[in-house]
């Protein structure tokens, strides 16, 4: 259940402030006028149609969202329409609710419990000339304080109504007569045994809690009642739509599927609705809420292009018409963290609701408050879409974030107050020290920065040779003027591909040597023709060999294969001889020469050329870098595409050296033939 404190200037707001003496006000008032115009004794048209324009004036201000405190639901009349179903929360549930508002500690008066939303919409029933709020969503919640209050004040503390179910109704407005030890009546409905079990679990509580020292039911009560809050969401009416049909259509939304109210929604609706109190002539009002709504609808579109989402918050799949909540997020963490012992839903939005309250005594002061904070979220945005727009960020930034070294908002934090060069260089120390970590090795009692640190058959290697393959491939990228995909990169899963093939596994099940036998063809058949002949005649006797024979055989064929396709003697599993390629891809490619991987690589590039759907971005999406490995790119000269020889490795390394030097990095080049 979620917690939340607000800040130590409104500890006496409500004195100041009174929103809820206003809105009373404007409810009888409405009251009053619609009943005139039900009379009409002599009035003109003119008149009938002003006096309309104030009642919808009046209406759309009754429609709002705010933190209301449960005393402030007092007398107030509630109904459940008969599309929803019964009451069914469990004896549990209720219990929890009663344990979280009991264990909340209040530290200060303006300290208070939250609620989830609920969502309501102001209503007339057709056998009553009451006004009633209907209980769109939050239903649940709403009768079981209901039934809290009856337990504790034996009367009804507010009206609650289920249409179409008498009987309901009238058992729950009987609660309150019952004697404090009940245990056992009359159960005519569903609805009654639910009602019941959750009277008892709350009797069962709070006579259990009473043998507790120092416990006070009159200390709890008045916590639910002035500490505890509900954000309270007014659904306004449509008047081009039917009634019931718009009330089922958000009760669905909310409730069949299981989405929420969000806090984008709840922060759009908080922010329009302090627009109209901020401003009191009507059309600026409304002008003001025009511009800020096409702001908001201007991030929100910006923010959900897929590439520069997946920029922003790789690791986290988020509904696009939500992305707008990072803004408000960064803009908040600061009160957040301080809070962060008490963890809870929506707290991005209590965090607005609170300072929208906390730092206004009048319309002067919610008006500056509201720019103020506005400005805050558009130069919010324009960071971030800065961040995006500048290549050298938008590779330094999406590196940390996609690699989990920082949060974004620990680069929110590091960017404020220093210029973007600055922020560039704090970035690159950034990287730079996750690389040592990686190249750290100690030689002689003294910790050096070694290339050979990082090796693929070493513990928790392959995460880290990922990391490092990544960063050289957005290296690639700059060098060449163009932007890494972070997209695509992340719509695939990652896997170390040997340029130089490792040595064959041990070949002992039939189907295995066949297939090996097969693959072996193939490469024969792709090597210089003066070759073949030597190179298929110690196959044969290989294939043709006893068991006896087999071992020494296989080893004279591929004696021969490697002194055309190239040796495997060396170490192929330091940095210099791997890349990075997409898993099912490197399961595809297998243990073939370097000459077969390349003509895989340049058949999946092509098919990348011509798709776009999510199978072939995972089984043909080639990084850059790796394509210009099995291109030879780095290698000074190019003779032979047969084989990856040591000229190739030692040029690679000095690539992948060059690359990690620009964060910092010395390490020593030391080439395998000897330079």
């Amino acid at each position: 259940m979620p917690k939340y404190r607000e800040s130590d200037a409104d500890i006496d707001f409500y004195n100041k402030f009174k929103i809820e003496e206003k809105i009373l006000q404007a409810e009888k008032l409405l009251l009053k006028v619609q009943e005139i115009l039900r009379q009409k004794p002599d009035l003109f048209e003119i008149a009938e149609s002003s006096l309309n324009h104030l009642i919808n004036d009046l209406e759309q201000r009754e429609n709002s969202l705010e933190l209301k405190r449960i005393e402030e639901l007092t007398n107030k009349h509630f109904f459940v329409d008969s599309y929803q179903r019964g009451y069914k929360w469990k004896p549990q549930q209720v219990k929890a609710l009663l344990d979280d508002i009991d264990e909340f500690k209040i530290e200060k008066s303006s300290d208070f419990y939250c609620l989830q939303p609920v969502v309501v919409k102001r209503t007339k029933l057709q056998d009553d000339v009451q006004y009633y709020w209907e209980l769109i969503d939050g239903q649940q919640r709403m009768t079981t304080i209901f039934i809290i209050l009856s337990y504790l004040n034996k009367d009804k503390f507010f009206h609650l109504r289920y249409e179409t179910r008498k009987e309901s109704t009238e058992f729950l407005n009987q609660l309150s007569n019952l004697p404090e030890n009940a245990s056992e009546i009359p159960l005519s409905t569903i609805d009654s045994h639910y009602f019941f079990e959750a009277y008892k679990a709350i009797q069962e509580w709070f006579l259990k809690k009473e043998e507790e020292a120092g416990f006070s039911r009159e200390d709890w009560k008045s916590k639910l009642l002035k500490n505890t809050k509900v954000i309270w969401y007014a659904v306004r009416n449509n008047e081009n739509e039917d009634f019931r049909k718009q009330s089922i259509e958000i009760f669905t939304r909310l409730n069949q599927g299981k989405i929420p109210l969000t806090d984008a929604e709840l922060l759009k609706a908080l922010f329009l609705q302090n627009v109209v109190k901020a401003y009191e002539i009507p059309e600026i009002a409304i002008q003001k809420q025009m511009e800020m709504a096409n702001q908001w609808d201007l991030i929100e579109q910006s923010l959900q292009d897929n590439d520069f989402w997946a920029f922003l918050s790789p690791h986290k799949d988020t509904n696009k018409y939500t992305r707008i909540e990072l803004i408000f997020d960064l803009i908040a963490q600061k009160s957040k963290l301080e809070h962060s012992a008490i963890e809870q839903d929506h707290q991005t939005f209590l965090h607005y609701a609170n300072q929208f309250k906390s730092d206004v005594n009048s319309k002067e002061q919610l008006k500056e408050t509201l720019e103020l904070i506005w400005q805050d979220v558009l130069t919010g945005f324009q960071r971030l879409n800065e961040w995006y727009q500048d290549d050298r960020l938008y590779h330094l930034i999406g590196y940390l974030i996609g690699q989990k070294y920082k949060k974004i908002q620990d680069l929110w934090e590091a960017a404020k107050e220093t210029k973007r060069d600055n922020f560039k260089h704090i970035l690159i120390g950034f990287i730079g020290e996750e690389l040592k970590t990686i190249f750290k090795q100690k030689k002689e009692d003294k910790e050096i920065l070694a290339f050979e640190a990082i090796d693929y058959e070493r513990s928790n290697a392959r995460p880290k040779l990922i990391s490092l393959l990544t960063l050289f491939n957005i290296y690639r990228h700059e060098q060449q003027r163009t932007r890494f995909p972070f997209k695509q990169y992340y719509a695939c899963k990652w896997d170390i591909e040997h340029i130089h093939a490792q040595q064959s596994p041990e070949l002992s099940q039939e189907d295995k040597l066949k297939s090996w036998f097969e693959d072996q063809n193939k490469i024969i058949d792709n090597v210089p023709s003066e070759d073949q002949a030597r190179l298929r005649t110690a196959l044969d006797r290989y294939r043709a060999a006893n068991k006896d024979e087999s071992d020494i055989l296989q080893t004279e064929y591929l004696k021969e294969l490697y002194a055309v396709v190239g040796d495997t003697s060396e170490n192929v599993h330091t940095l210099d001889n791997l890349c990075l390629l997409p898993d099912e891809i490197n399961r595809s490619i297998g243990n073939a020469p370097f000459f077969i991987k390349r003509q895989d690589i340049i058949s999946s590039e092509q098919k990348w050329e011509h798709g776009n759907t999510k199978t072939d971005l995972k089984t043909s999406f080639i990084p850059l870098a790796s394509q210009q490995v099995f291109s030879k790119y780095f290698s000074p000269n190019v003779n032979q595409m047969l084989k990856w020889g040591i000229a190739d490795r030692d040029a690679y390394k000095k690539a992948l050296i060059n690359c990690f030097n620009k964060y910092g990095i010395q390490l020593n080049h030391i080439g395998m033939g000897g330079e």
